[in-house]
């Protein structure tokens, strides 16, 4: 089983796919936090300090640690390397379990790298303007922990979805559709608002990240939202599993 994990880690190190969305996912978020802290005139009121706000912008991180774990399995099948790895890991049920690994620890790495770098940036900038951040140290060592966990299990949730769907633009468009344009419509219905925050896969992520800033209240705590989204992550990897046992795969 080793062997597989460090087989998957090393072709996320060998494909450019990998470092483009890692790229993005760190800079996006990065570089809009970096500019707001260093050029918005955020206004000694006594109103919300503006940390929270701009080390938010790292929630991007998931998004993309989920656009790469749907390309862990939909890659293989769409350009037919699929057939040399499974004559390597003969066990479809393994190859998933590897994918699902070596993509939680891809995560992982992706959401701190993210946080660590909007962190970097808002409390540099904020500092070197004179602007009190109101982070505390506390809620640094949260947000770093969340956002972590929320890109990991974004990026294990993603592997078990591609594992179901398998076709690449299919799983890609369907999942960034449900995730950015049909949740939040079913969340105008009045009955269905507060159920699609504290169980929709947004709303989880949010939870999950610790940074659940305004308009978030409805979203369920830090440690329920990251046992959900990992009990989501559980059972679409099952289930993935479960269908490519049945399902033929051809070069």
């Amino acid at each position: 089983m080793s062997r597989a994990i460090a087989s998957e880690l090393l072709k996320l190190r060998t494909t450019r796919t990998f470092f483009a969305l890692a790229a993005a996912a760190v800079l996006l978020g990065g570089l809009i936090a970096g500019l707001l802290a260093a050029f918005v005139p955020f206004e000694s009121d006594g109103g919300q300090p503006p940390g929270e706000d701009l080390i938010g912008l790292a929630a991007f991180a998931p998004l993309f640690a989920l656009v790469l774990g749907l390309l862990a399995v939909t890659t293989e099948l769409r350009h037919g390397t699929i057939t040399p790895t499974l004559l390597a890991v003969p066990s479809r049920t393994r190859l998933v379990a590897a994918k699902l690994t070596a993509h939680l620890i891809a995560g992982f790495l992706l959401g701190l790298a993210a946080i660590a770098l909007d962190l970097a940036l808002v409390e540099g900038l904020l500092t070197a303007r004179g602007i009190e951040s109101g982070t505390t140290l506390g809620e640094a060592a949260s947000w770093t922990a969340g956002v972590a966990a929320a890109a990991a299990l974004a990026a294990a949730l993603g592997v078990g979805v591609g594992a179901l769907v398998r076709n690449q633009v299919g799983a890609i468009v369907g999942v960034l559709a449900w995730l950015l344009i049909a949740e939040p419509l079913l969340a105008i219905v009045p009955r269905l608002e507060q159920p699609i925050a504290r169980f929709g896969i947004g709303g989880l992520l949010d939870g999950a990240d610790g940074m659940a800033i305004e308009g978030g209240a409805d979203v369920l705590a830090q440690l329920p939202a990251t046992l959900v989204l990992a009990g989501y992550v559980a059972a679409a990897a099952l289930a993935g599993a479960a269908l490519l046992r049945r399902r033929d795969v051809t070069a």
